[in-house]
């Protein structure tokens, strides 16, 4: 790990999560200098263990932070996971990122919805 990396990952947090107060099977993506969510990360696949989706959600958090080193989760999946850019910008001025599981079957099944404020910078870097 080089010095830059140590900084990168030990700087604070922009970005965090939260429970879902509504919706049992859904995350809110937060952000520690606003007051209220900007996205959320719901799951659409109803066999998904929530606590893989959480660890899942922790991957995608430490993403936006920056962060470089992710927990690996193949071994608890057995899928890989494929995404596909749903709408850069819908109604809500948010994107839309919906995530796939691909399993050994070759047939990929919608596993969750990602969305996200479009003016984050983090979608335009």
């Amino acid at each position: 790990m080089k010095k830059n990396d140590f900084n990168a990952e030990s700087k604070a947090p922009v970005y965090g999560y939260e429970r879902s107060p509504v919706n049992e099977r859904s995350f809110m993506i937060v952000r520690s200098d606003e007051g209220g969510p900007v996205g959320d990360y719901t799951v659409l696949d109803p066999n998904e263990d929530i606590k893989l989706s959480e660890k899942k959600v922790m991957n995608l958090i430490a993403l936006l932070n920056g962060r470089k080193r992710l927990m690996d989760l193949g071994h608890e999946t057995k899928t890989r996971i494929l995404y596909r850019i749903v709408s850069e910008r819908d109604e809500e001025n948010k994107s839309k990122v919906l995530f796939y599981n691909l399993g050994e079957q070759g047939v990929s099944i919608e596993n969750a919805l990602f969305r996200l404020e479009a003016d984050e910078e983090v979608l335009n870097g």
